[in-house]
């Protein structure tokens, strides 16, 4: 499959890594193939590079919207619309809060009725954003987007129903909105092994030459939603998205979000080749020593719901163009400009 990839990417074709060799292709749905044109690579070490050697910045709760009187202190913080964080603030990881509303589908915000404010409040809007960033910018790094199950108060809005028994239409509303060839699922990682940590152990995650331009998808649930999306597939195969990890040896394990950077057992996760998603500068107020300590933790992604500059202090990436060299997991020849160096 790498050899594959590889050849694709010469070619310059925008990838999100190849579609699985197994029988399960066919249950990933259709592909588009209006894929932008890239021209030739601009950088020197995307065949070395692989995903789990980067550091990048992400954000939490990524489309909230202060409501006009907060419930909670916590809810005091405002976000730039999607496309916006990746252009002028570097993000290269969200969090969207799903829900499903009776006759319109999913959507995106926080709480019903208390902190319901969101910059694109349809999933397609969200994703249809994210997708025309990215068709500007193909030689982005790959775009992490957890989706939280938040449907536990919903029965509060006699208007939302609840999420269970709707994964293949929420995988059928991420097609819609991005091609399965721009995505990275678990079957892209897992290749020929038999579980994702047997994959990730032996051969890591893809280089960044064959998943530059791309998405990928993880289910922020450890319980029931999980359980049911995973079904009788505990490995993934055929299944579009990847989920919140269960220890470093359960079969689908590969991503985790793990909300202290500096809990030493991110450092040990991310050293194993697995991807981390931690917490750092939340609302109210942030908190910047925390923020640079997580820095040198590890976690691949650092989320944050002060992206960018405003009074007194904001979370950065020190030296990212907008990412770097992740401080435990890259090789020594990385340079942050090698990771991503976007206009």
């Amino acid at each position: 499959m790498r050899l594959r990839l590889l050849l694709i990417a010469a070619a310059a074709l925008l990838l999100a890594g190849c579609p699985s060799d197994d029988d399960d292709d066919s249950a990933i749905g259709d592909d588009d193939d209006t894929t932008p044109d890239r021209g030739p690579s601009p950088y020197t070490l995307d065949d070395v590079l692989q995903l789990h050697h980067v550091q990048a910045k992400g954000t939490h709760n990524s489309y909230h919207v202060e409501p006009e009187n907060p419930f909670d202190s916590s809810h005091r913080y405002t976000h730039a619309p999607l496309e916006e964080q990746l252009e002028l603030h570097g993000v290269r990881q969200f969090e969207l809060d799903l829900h499903y509303r009776t006759g319109e589908g999913f959507e995106i915000f926080h709480l019903p009725i208390v902190d319901e404010e969101t910059t694109c409040r349809a999933l397609e809007d969200c994703l249809g954003a994210i997708r025309t960033w990215s068709d500007a910018n193909p030689w982005h790094l790959p775009i992490m987007i957890w989706f939280e199950p938040k449907d536990d108060v919903d029965a509060i809005d006699d208007t939302l129903a609840e999420l269970s028994g709707r994964w293949e239409e929420l995988d059928a509303a991420i097609l819609d909105s991005i091609p399965r060839s721009r995505i990275i699922t678990p079957d892209d990682v897992r290749g020929g092994y038999d579980t994702l940590p047997g994959a990730i152990a032996e051969q890591g995650w893809p280089t960044l030459g064959e998943v530059r331009g791309t998405v990928l998808f993880s289910m922020l649930d450890g319980g029931d939603h999980r359980d049911e999306y995973v079904g009788d597939t505990p490995n993934l195969a055929g299944k579009l998205m990847f989920v919140h990890g269960d220890g470093v040896d359960a079969p689908f394990s590969a991503t985790f979000k793990m909300n202290d950077g500096t809990d030493p057992e991110v450092a040990v996760r991310v050293a194993a080749g697995f991807l981390v998603t931690s917490n750092a500068g939340q609302a109210p107020d942030g908190d910047p020593a925390h923020w640079n300590a997580s820095l040198e933790g590890g976690p691949n992604f650092i989320s944050t719901d002060f992206p960018a500059v405003r009074e007194g202090w904001y979370a950065e990436i020190p030296e990212g163009a907008p990412a770097r060299c992740n401080p435990v997991s890259a090789p020594a020849e990385c340079t942050p400009a090698e990771v991503e160096n976007l206009p």
